[in-house]
Order: C-alpha cells, then sequence, then structure tokens
C-alpha cells in the first residue's frame, strides 16, 4: 500500500513537472531571458537544463508532498513569546497550495543560526482573494513581532508568499514591524501559467493582470534590506523575466538552475538566503539591499 501510494504520489509530480517544463521549454526557445544564455547555451544546453529541471521538479515535489501533513502541526510552526531575542523573529510566507510545512529545511537552518523564534504562516489558498490575504497577514505581522517583544520581523515568502510580502510592506503601518523582505520564486510580474490554476486566487497572477499592476504601483520602504531571489530555471513563473521585481532598491538574486519548487530544498540557495540575513542582523545601517539600483548575486552552482 505503501508503495502504491508512493508512485502516485511520483506519478502527480512527473506530470506536473513534464507539463511546466514543456510549456517554459516553449518560452525559453521563443523569448530568452538574459539568464538562459549564461546557464543554458544553445539548444542542446537548453534541452539538458530542461532535464535537469524537470528531475529536480520531480524530486521536490515528492518531498513536498510528503510533508504535507506536518504543516498542519500547529505547534510546530507558532512559538511562544520570549521578553529578548538574540535575532529578530522571522515569519515566512508559503506559495499557492502549499502550507507552513514548505518550510522545514529553512527553519532548521534559521534555527541553526540563532533564529528563535521562527514563525510560519499556514493560509487558505482557496477560500480568499489576494487582497483579503494581503490584510490578513498584516495582522499576522503583528503577532509575530509579540514574539520578540515588538521587534520587528523579517519576512519571507516563497511564490504567492512572495506577493503577499510585498503588499504587506507597502503598507506603511505594516513596514514599522518589519526589518528585512525575502522572496523566492515570486511572480513579481505575473505568470502566463494561471491561466490553468485552480482557484480565482491562482487565476488571478496573470502575466501583467490587474492585480499585478495594481500591486506594482505600490511602492515598498526605500530603505528597508530586500532580496529577491529567482531562478532562470523556473517553471512555474513565466517569463522568466516576471521574476524580477521591477523596482529599483531590490538585491535581485540568481540561483543555479533550479525548479520553481526546489527553491525550498536547495541548500545553496537557502545559504544565500541565511548570509543575507546574517548581514541585515549584524550591519543594519549598510544594509546591502538599500542601493538606488539592482545588483545581481549568484549561488554556488553546487
Amino acid at each position: 500500500m505503501l508503495l502504491i501510494f508512493l508512485m502516485a504520489l511520483l506519478g502527480a509530480g512527473s506530470c506536473i513537472s513534464a507539463l511546466t517544463y514543456i510549456f517554459f521549454w516553449y518560452e525559453a526557445a521563443n523569448s530568452p531571458h538574459p539568464s538562459h544564455h549564461r546557464t543554458c547555451p544553445g539548444a542542446r544546453g537548453l534541452f539538458w537544463c530542461v532535464i535537469v529541471g524537470f528531475l529536480s521538479s520531480v524530486s521536490s515535489q515528492l518531498m513536498a508532498y510528503l510533508s504535507y501533513p506536518f504543516g498542519f502541526a500547529r505547534r510546530l510552526w507558532k512559538p511562544s513569546p520570549s521578553a529578548k531575542c538574540t535575532h529578530p523573529p522571522v515569519l515566512l510566507v508559503h506559495g499557492l497550495y502549499h502550507n507552513a510545512s514548505a518550510w522545514y529545511l529553512y527553519k532548521w537552518w534559521l534555527k541553526r543560526r540563532g533564529y528563535e523564534k521562527v514563525f510560519s504562516w499556514s493560509y487558505n489558498t482557496i477560500k480568499y482573494d489576494f487582497w483579503q490575504l494581503a490584510e490578513q497577514l498584516r495582522g499576522v505581522v503583528r503577532e509575530a513581532a509579540d514574539l520578540c517583544g515588538g521587534e520587528p520581523v523579517i519576512l519571507m515568502g516563497h511564490s504567492m508568499g512572495g506577493l503577499l510580502v510585498r503588499a504587506a510592506i507597502a503598507a506603511p503601518e505594516t513596514a514599522e514591524s518589519v526589518s528585512a523582505a525575502v522572496i523566492l520564486g515570486t511572480p513579481n510580474q505575473g505568470s502566463k501559467l494561471a491561466a490553468l490554476a485552480i482557484g480565482r486566487l491562482g487565476r488571478s497572477i496573470s502575466y501583467g493582470g490587474p492585480l499585478i499592476k495594481r500591486l506594482n504601483a505600490m511602492p515598498s520602504p526605500k530603505n528597508m534590506p530586500k532580496l529577491n531571489v529567482y531562478s532562470p530555471l523556473d517553471n512555474m513563473v513565466l517569463p522568466t523575466s516576471s521574476l524580477e521585481v521591477p523596482e529599483r532598491g531590490w538585491i535581485q538574486a540568481e540561483t543555479a538552475p533550479i525548479s520553481h519548487v526546489s527553491m525550498l530544498y536547495h541548500i545553496p540557495t537557502v545559504r544565500l538566503v541565511m548570509e543575507f540575513l546574517d548581514e541585515v542582523v549584524a550591519c543594519p545601517e549598510a544594509s546591502p539591499a538599500v542601493a538606488q539600483t539592482p545588483s545581481v548575486r549568484r549561488t554556488a552552482h553546487a
């Protein structure tokens, strides 16, 4: 029975990965992004990148499926408050159709580096629309800040969670409770694959759609450290250019060629994020993300 269950999960992950990478391959061949030329030069290079991306997507989706039930254990994702913390609290926001379990690797790394209070918010991706969730997140930010006596939080989101992070910090009263923002694999200009999404929330992030235009018209705090991490082989956000934040003041960090979900489990990507957070915590006045023009970092291709 267990073997049948695992085979079913593997089959589901393989079908989704194959379909999305077929779309990615077509998009990359007809509208190549500069990152494609660097990581997958030529038609043959793109072919092998797609194969690698497909395999990383299947394996990461299997990990996501197997860990999903742990997201319902609320006590694992909502720590108790403390009078004082050595590091600021961290609030993690998952992507579409996922839950708090998306962050188990990041939580482990954060704890290991001294971040005592790691809060992961699970939200309903079917019941609410984007702006309702953004309003809910603003309340969760205040709750997470109370974990360390009102200290501002580090806010981190993956995919749809990244869009919610951007919406939250665009509100001045919420931005006061946020010390830094990190987004990963976020459809900052929407995605063409949103047309295939299940539910109105997923379909609302269509490429260049009304929600995206409204969100991109909302400026984020200029002096807040902000990191945008994206993969040149993201199979869920098309075109690849949609992963870039169309706003000055963000660090645009390109990872190794990995799939959309793999960003949650890719160790070099985790290290990049941790190094950024450590720099912010160690020297917040000289944040590397306050530059008025975006810069680019590359992760170790390992």
